[in-house]
């Protein structure tokens, strides 16, 4: 009888680790990486959306800090400025961000290195697209005194007011 008892007691043992365990992988599963990745597909507009805000907020402190002065005078900052400026506007990018939003985006283009290019890519496009110095270099290139390069726009009640100085 000893013996039986004994099998009985290593089969319910048995039994019971086989049900803990797959009740334990029932409940602890994983989320599904293709509903996942496709969650992140379905609301991609929106996850641009916020990138986009976060990158021109960005944009914008390091741009009236360090390119401003570039911009008005109508020359272009040496290489070692252009990327320092670069890496400043990506880590203040992924500051603004926060660290949950960043391993989104992370998540989302697969590493971190593709997202830093994306990040840096957007201020070097913006940085060359730069209104002010174009029209600075369009003053001094058609040597005009009486046209002006700054013109600014203020829009007060539907109505469009322009100053030129």
């Amino acid at each position: 009888m000893d013996n039986i008892q004994l099998i009985y007691i290593i089969l319910i043992v048995s039994v019971t680790f086989i049900l803990y365990v797959g009740i334990k992988n029932i409940f602890n599963r994983k989320p599904d990486l293709y509903k996942k990745r496709q969650s992140y597909v379905d609301r991609h507009e929106q996850y641009m959306k916020v990138l986009d805000y976060y990158m021109e907020k960005a944009f914008d402190i390091i741009y009236k800090d360090r390119i401003l002065v570039y911009s008005i005078s109508g020359t272009k900052p040496d290489d070692e400025d252009i990327k320092k400026n670069s890496i400043d506007f990506a880590k203040l990018t992924l500051k603004l961000l926060g660290n949950t939003l960043t391993e989104e985006y992370v998540y989302l283009y697969g590493d971190e290195e593709t997202f830093m290019f994306i990040i840096i890519e957007y201020f070097n496009t913006k940085a060359e697209h730069d209104e002010i110095k174009q029209a600075s270099i369009n003053q001094i290139m058609e040597g005009s005194e009486n046209e002006t390069i700054w013109t600014f726009f203020w829009w007060s009640k539907k109505t469009y007011y322009i100053y030129h100085w």
